[in-house]
């Protein structure tokens, strides 16, 4: 199972950037980091395949959660995006994404995450 997600991963993200300029989602420039890769094709998928690589930050954390239910982007920290997630079992963590792929992830004190 983890290998078919990686695999649908990888092709939504190849095929994100064969989209012609005019059909991509316009993004915050202003507040976003100077992304050269992964980042930019990340902040340019449609929210449900965006969960998808949140859900799967989570997931490669070893963190719980059942699905996401919500995903709201934060202030950027340290030159990475971040988002506040909520999962559908109500853990929540704090996602900052890494130029690199790589992904830090943190419970929200409060909310269940750990």
């Amino acid at each position: 199972m983890r290998g078919s997600m990686a695999l649908v991963l990888g092709v939504a993200l190849t095929a994100c950037g064969s989209q012609p300029a005019a059909e991509q989602p316009a993004t915050n420039t202003a507040a976003a980091p100077k992304e050269s890769g992964y980042i930019a094709k990340v902040l340019a998928l449609p929210p449900r395949q965006l969960n998808g690589v949140l859900y799967r930050a989570i997931d490669d954390a070893k963190r719980p959660c059942q699905g996401i239910a919500e995903a709201t982007r934060q202030a950027d920290r340290q030159g990475k995006p971040v988002w506040a997630v909520r999962c559908i079992d109500n853990s929540a963590w704090l996602i900052a994404l890494g130029d690199d792929g790589m992904a830090d992830v943190t419970g929200i004190p409060g909310n269940g995450g750990g």
